[in-house]
């Protein structure tokens, strides 16, 4: 057995959009009828009911698998002269007539394995993954100490380094597919007509009993869990009969149900057993009553955390991280700014990409990285992934890519065949379902944001509900546009086992969650055309009867109007005073920050959903991320001294960013970042005074000149006439815009002393509120100081 550092990366990926389901699936929620294919109706699902888990999977479907199992590829039709293979045929290296030499010879297989820290490299494996038992032995095995070889056929033929073993998936129907040197052993549920049940990474599959090998469990190495004190270690064997082939992953903190020094066997990464046999007696009983943690799945944070969430780090500091595990070739040194730009522009966790890249290109060192830039084993397939993949003119094209065409318009898709939901995942549920073969793929991804969130500040910052957490039901449940039973269904989640949503709050029973599909600009339908998110408008609800929260805690969605939108701050010198709520009274928070002299701007600057502030000396911004005192969390410079600036979330990420106003030229900035405009819009004249806000809740700010007493607004970034025009209040009146009652509708509020005339709707009339708050020569900001 030899190791190397990595040079060329190992894609595992197999092409995505291949496998599908013509199956009718029934949806939780709702009764509905459906026709079989015989004419006859069937009654459809209540809310409550699942899949019993010992009911019978459908019927496996006739299914062309090409044999490229490399890295995901741009869904094809079949050619027309290929045949789908045979039962049994698809994984096998033998004709049915052949017989296995009688010395085997070996060749070897280059292993991609990963450390704790996320160290990549390559393990030449030059045992052979077949296990030698005397034929007796092998016929004597009992149906509690067997393992499935995922490398080996029933016959005792090795696989060779480009075949994967594919399955159906007991329960749903849905075809799989896994890749045994990335993860050899399963664990055996029994022989049912001819199929082998077998369970890991989290789902149940059935193959040909001539597809594998059984052995004996006690004569072969197998993957372990191991409680070292601190964490929880995932050691997984590549080779049954060499325990130096290993992947050792980090998924989390160890917990508290565990024992320090202890060994535990899963094969979901959830339900933990001391003991073998246990395990399978449960996984065969369809419960797990006997694992030490029954009542309290364990759901590893990075793994199950959906990519429509944002990441706490800079451009700078995500630079210096990959600076720090990589090497001075790297094609992912200085991806930072792409990343962040990415996520806020196409809704993906820069922390989670920077974790798939890792993996997959070998921290920017593997040979598709350097001689095509490409990061993510885009279209690296068949024999010759070289050849095949995807070129790109630069890695930061390659990010922008795989943001917005691979996982924003399909991954988090629910109307492409590839989505099993929006987060890493494993066989079970997740990305890692369609595109990967290794089964531990969404695990590694997951280990290298362990690694990098060495600061603590990404762990745990969301709150997270799986749907089927214990793995033995599978409900198909809808996904709303609203809190009720009548409200629109945007799509069904599918079967999946361990399914995880990002939840908001609740409201009437549901939870409100972060949408996986972009949706269009009223939320009424997903939007399959374009990939760009909006993380304050792309939410939706599902039946909280169906969730078990495996992360953080939930809290009352508010709701809009009551009173829950932007408050006041007043500022004298570098002390600012938030108020809370929109009320009479003193302060609920005094922070100091700055000089006296500043300019200072308030904003959402890292999309948490909370204002703070900004200030200007010259043309350095200085950026704090929370209300509290001390240094700037970032700096930044814009524009020229002299300019005048607007702040708003002209994108509709949830972060607000700077746009420079020279004359009626308007030129914006979507990141907090240096360089060039994105986009430059004219609007109205150069001597107009001019307002920001959202004036028709979807999510994106844009422009309202005022001229006197009347105000033009427009809904888009866009030249043109203004889309509503009213009178309001006088012509030398103070104007301020906010969200005054929480419907994410901005409007606007008259100022007069410390008397704040609010308005709740664009239109004329009289104020909604009146509040009183500070002193009439006060410096007066709007803004969500606190969730």
């Amino acid at each position: 057995m030899k190791k190397r550092w990595l040079a060329i990366g190992l894609s595992i990926c197999l092409a995505s959009g291949m496998f599908y389901s013509s199956a009718i699936s029934v949806s939780a929620e709702d009764q509905e009828t459906v026709q079989t294919e015989g004419g006859e109706t069937v009654q459809g699902q209540e809310e409550n009911d699942a899949v019993a888990d010992t009911q019978e999977a459908p019927a496996e479907e006739e299914t062309a698998v090409p044999e490229e199992v490399h890295a995901p590829i741009e869904e094809q039709e079949p050619a027309e002269d290929e045949a789908p293979p045979s039962e049994g045929e698809s994984n096998a290296l033998a004709a049915e007539g052949e017989t296995p030499e009688t010395e085997e010879q070996v060749t070897p297989v280059e292993i991609q394995v990963m450390d704790e820290e996320g160290n990549i490299t390559f393990i030449t494996d030059d045992k052979s993954p077949v296990v030698e038992e005397p034929p007796m032995m092998a016929r004597s095995i009992t149906l509690g100490d067997k393992v499935v070889n995922l490398r080996a056929n029933q016959k005792g033929q090795a696989y060779d380094s480009n075949t994967a073993v594919n399955y159906t998936e007991y329960g749903t129907g849905e075809a799989g597919y896994v890749f045994g040197p990335m993860g050899t052993d399963a664990a055996y549920l029994g022989t049912f007509s001819g199929k082998v049940r077998f369970m890991i990474s989290g789902v149940i599959g059935e193959v040909s009993e001539k597809d594998v090998q059984l052995v004996k469990m006690n004569n072969v190495i197998v993957s372990t869990y191991y409680a070292n004190g601190s964490n929880i270690i995932h050691n997984i064997a590549t080779n049954l009969n060499d325990d130096d082939a290993t992947s050792t992953l980090n998924v989390g903190p160890q917990q508290s149900y565990m024992k320090t020094g202890t060994t535990y066997y899963s094969y979901d990464g959830h339900y933990f057993y001391t003991s073998y046999s246990a395990m399978l007696t449960d996984y065969r009983s369809g419960t797990r009553k006997n694992s030490i943690n029954s009542s309290n799945p364990y759901y590893n944070y990075f793994q199950y955390l959906p990519l429509r969430s944002k990441t706490t780090y800079t451009d700078a500091q995500l630079n210096s991280k990959i600076q720090a595990q990589t090497i001075a070739e790297s094609k992912m040194l200085n991806l930072g700014s792409s990343l962040i730009t990415n996520q806020n522009t196409y809704g993906i966790n820069a922390l989670l990409a920077t974790g798939i890249a890792g993996n997959e290109s070998a921290w920017g060192i593997s040979s598709i990285a350097m001689s095509k830039n490409n990061l993510f084993g885009l279209n690296a397939v068949d024999n010759n992934p070289g050849g095949n993949a995807d070129t790109f003119s630069s890695p930061s094209n390659c990010v922008q890519n795989f943001a917005e065409g691979w996982m924003s318009r399909r991954y988090c898709n629910p109307n492409n065949g590839v989505y099993y939901g929006g987060f890493l995942g494993n066989k079970a549920s997740g990305i890692n379902v369609k595109y990967a073969s290794d089964p531990y793929w969404g695990e590694k991804a997951a280990n290298i944001a362990w690694s990098l969130d060495s600061a603590a500040t990404d762990r745990f910052k969301y709150t997270i509900g799986i749907k089927d957490v214990s793995g033995t039901s599978h409900t198909d449940l809808n996904v709303r546009a609203g809190s009720n039973t009548l409200s629109t269904t945007f799509f069904t989640t599918g079967g999946q086992t361990g399914y995880s949503f990002l939840i908001l709050g609740k409201e009437n029973g549901f939870y409100k969650v972060q949408s996986d599909p972009v949706l269009n600009a009223g939320r009424t339908a997903i939007n399959s055309t374009s990939g760009a998110y909006n993380f304050s408008n792309m939410y939706a609800y599902t039946s909280a009867d169906y969730l078990t929260v495996v992360s953080g805690n939930v809290s009352p969605s508010p709701n809009p109007g009551t009173g829950t939108g932007d408050t006041l701050m007043v500022r004298r010198g570098n002390a600012y005073y938030f108020k809370y709520t929109l009320s009479d009274g003193e302060s609920d928070l005094m922070v100091n920050y700055g000089y006296k002299n500043d300019e200072v701007y308030v904003g959402d600057w890292d999309g948490d959903g909370v204002d703070s502030l900004c200030v200007r000396r010259g043309n350095v911004y200085y950026f704090k991320n929370s209300l509290t005192p001390g240094e700037a969390d970032s700096v930044v410079r814009y524009g020229k001294a002299e300019d005048e600036v607007l702040i708003g979330d002209w994108n509709g990420d949830g972060t607000d960013t700077l746009c420079v106003r020279r004359g009626n030229a308007y030129h914006i900035k979507n990141s907090l970042s240096e360089g060039k405009a994105d986009h430059v819009v004219l609007y109205g004249r150069k001597n107009d005074d001019v307002l920001v806000g959202d004036w028709n809740a979807d999510g994106m700010d844009t422009l309202c000149v005022r001229r006197g007493k009347t105000y033009y607004f427009k809904d888009s970034l866009s030249n043109g006439e203004a889309d509503a025009e009213i009178i309001y209040g006088k012509a030398d009146d103070q104007i301020m815009a906010g969200d005054w009652n929480g419907d994410r509708k901005d409007t606007l509020c008259v100022r007069r002393g410390n008397a704040y005339h609010i308005k709740n709707s664009i239109a004329v009339g009289e104020a909604d509120a009146i509040v009183l708050y500070g002193k009439a020569n006060d410096i007066t900001y709007a803004g969500t100081w606190k969730k």
